[in-house]
């Protein structure tokens, strides 16, 4: 998977960076936005195959930052990244069609192996 271009979409500035610094190091390529209207124009130029989508963002309802991020690059998978608690992310994925989800307890480590398991 090295090489895979990833967004990463969080409103927390050091949870990006942490993201983004793991991941690059693990081979991917990273992108962040820090917010739904970022993450429209970030997509247009970057073209993400992954979009690891914080559902709690301040300029967008957790039920449609799926939709908004879906509408901004059709082809890529999401996957839904949150604090919640897994049973509840899982239900959210489920219900809005995501591609899967990550918890954020989740080490950067597990993160890069989850993320292979979900690219289209």
């Amino acid at each position: 998977m090295s090489g895979v271009r990833l967004l990463v979409v969080d409103d927390d500035d050091l949870q990006v960076e942490l993201v983004e610094r793991a991941l690059t190091h693990d081979g991917f390529e990273v992108r962040g936005a820090r917010s739904m209207d970022e993450l429209a124009r970030v997509a247009a130029a970057f073209d993400p195959e992954l979009i690891l989508l914080d559902v709690n963002m301040p300029d967008a309802p957790n039920d449609r930052t799926l939709a908004i991020a879906r509408a901004a690059c059709p082809a890529a998978g999401v996957v839904l990244y949150s604090a919640w608690e897994e049973s509840k992310l899982r239900k959210l994925a489920a219900e809005l069609g995501a591609d899967g989800f990550i918890s954020k307890s989740e080490s950067v480590f597990g993160i890069a192996a989850k993320l292979r398991t979900f690219k289209r």
